[in-house]
């Protein structure tokens, strides 16, 4: 795997082959295919995240930090800069080692040049100014992230219209209310022209609003008129969405400061590595008349089970099932890439520096990969096919057939090669048990959010707390009195005895390997 900036990027990956491609590549083609096709369904499976749980232990606050470090790199929307983190242990140092999906060596050297400030702030926290550092990083934060930013606040300022515009007579004036200084608040931030100072101010008083609504009625009557009967996101779900997003910033900030309390060493003698994200290569597939009973043909040796399944594919046929397929793999710009995570994970296999995957070559033995958002459906099955022992973020099931195994080069030589192949074979059991299942329910999985529409809190967390919006709101203000600064909330579940910290760790507690924390309750 090729540094960036190294003498190896111009290596030249091993192909993978064409049987191989069309062994992989055809039926997640299919399956993308038969969900559209089974959206006249009534009763889509709306994936929605799972209930999450507390940082209630040393681990779930690390994988909490971690997925909020990547979050605040994920600048725009689309998919581009979703961005993965792993912290690796060194003797004399800590390394974060970063990728996203896709970003220039320029773009890469912005993210670097950004994390390193946000470390470097975070360095400097000291109890007495807790605040103070809040603020300064949230400031960071919005700055940096503006272009994703402004997306939220125009749909919410947009669905929020929508949502009063309908005139529902089941809604509480209290509602109506909200909704209200929801718009006005949003029609304030959302001015593409407004200079950072202005916008950071604007945004953040959204934020704040956002977070209280979330602990209203209100947010159950959002939660509750998510979804239409037909399982179609509404008005009040994409207000949800958008409102529970842009909140997570300021919930992220305070996750950020809760690691440097627990965790020195995170933020002193650290390195931050960028690795290059993959070169897009063009459709896996041959771009022909490509057809589901094909398909079909190549994905079962059982003659009963593949008529069967023809006789579905026939069904749908009305939906336009083949049409979708050749649409697919016809498409100029069908391109595949590798995802973060899998670059981030390859990096370390590859690295003759660590020569092993041993707990102990990762921050507190933390065999962990955080990200911007949770794992895609082909991201969770290569993980599983791995079978290494790395954890990374829960999936949230969605389906991109521009998904690629990581590349391998010839220096790694026909071992490297031979293990790439036995990882796709592996995969391919599941997808095709996908594949066969949506044809046997006619049922396809979806979500309409590759990112999680509730933030998440520690458990034992109070809106109300100075430390939280309004210790950061004082702190806008001064951010030229370093000597000033409100006390900062201990992490919940953790004690400090002379000096050396404790657990107190529930009995029964399971790792959290999603988002480390809890829902926000109402």
């Amino acid at each position: 795997m090729p540094f960036l900036g190294s003498e190896d990027e111009a290596l030249v990956p091993v192909e993978l082959k064409g049987k191989e491609r069309k062994r992989f590549y055809e039926p997640i083609v299919l399956l993308l295919a038969l969900t559209k096709a089974c959206m006249h369904n009534n009763a889509p499976k709306v994936l929605e995240q799972a209930p999450e749980i507390a940082f209630q232990t040393p681990e779930q606050l690390f994988h909490g930090f971690i997925n909020d470090l990547a979050q605040i790199c994920d600048t725009k929307r689309g998919g581009n800069t979703v961005t993965a983190i792993v912290v690796l242990q060194y003797p004399e140092r800590v390394q974060y080692r970063l990728a996203s999906n896709q970003r220039d060596e320029v773009e890469l050297a912005q993210v670097e040049s950004f994390l390193k400030d946000i470390l470097n702030t975070l360095q400097a926290w000291k109890k007495e100014e807790s605040d103070l550092v809040k603020a300064r990083i949230l400031r960071k934060v919005v700055a940096f992230n503006r272009p994703r930013l402004q997306l939220y606040v125009r749909a919410i300022h947009n669905q929020s219209k929508i949502c009063l515009e309908e005139q529902i007579s089941d809604i509480p004036a209290q509602t109506t209310e909200k909704l209200k200084n929801l718009q006005d608040l949003s029609a304030k931030a959302d001015d593409r022209g407004l200079e950072e100072a202005s916008f950071f101010k604007n945004c953040e008083e959204l934020m704040r609003f956002a977070k209280d609504l979330s602990r209203s009625e209100t947010y159950r009557i959002l939660r509750d008129k998510a979804t239409t009967a037909n399982g179609q996101t509404s008005p009040w779900g994409e207000l949800r969405h958008a409102a529970g997003r842009l909140q997570s910033y300021l919930q992220g900030v305070k996750t950020l400061v809760e690691a440097r309390k627990y965790w020195d060493r995170l933020f002193h003698d650290f390195e931050i590595v960028c690795l290059p994200s993959s070169t897009a290569i063009p459709s896996p597939l041959p771009r022909n008349n490509l057809r589901a009973e094909d398909i079909i043909s190549r994905m079962t040796s059982d003659e009963a089970k593949g008529r069967s399944y023809k006789r579905s594919v026939q069904d749908l046929q009305i939906f336009g099932l083949d049409e979708d397929i050749q649409k697919q793999v016809k498409n100029k710009n069908f391109y595949t890439i590798v995802h973060a995570e899998a670059l981030v994970h390859q990096s370390i296999i590859s690295d003759n520096d660590l020569k092993s995957l041993h707990p102990t070559k990762f921050f507190d033995s933390y065999r962990y990969i955080g990200c911007s958002k949770p794992t895609c459906r082909l991201c969770h099955y290569y993980f599983l096919a791995c079978g290494d022992g790395v954890q990374v973020r829960q999936t949230h099931r969605n389906l991109y057939p521009n998904w690629r195994v990581p590349d391998i080069y010839p220096d790694q030589g026909e071992r490297a090669v031979k293990r790439r192949v036995e990882i796709l074979s592996k995969m391919n059991d599941p997808i095709r048990k996908d594949t066969f299942r949506t044809l046997d329910d006619k049922v396809g999985e979806r979500r309409p959010h590759d990112s999680n529409t509730d933030p998440t809190y520690k458990h034992g967390t109070s809106d109300t707390e100075k430390g939280d919006h309004e210790g950061i709101q004082d702190q806008q203000e001064r951010l030229a009195e370093p000597d000033e600064g409100g006390d900062g909330q201990a992490l919940t579940g953790f004690d400090e005895i002379d000096g050396a910290r404790k657990m107190a760790e529930p009995e029964g507690e399971e790792d959290d390997d999603d988002d480390g924390g809890v829902r926000i309750s109402l």
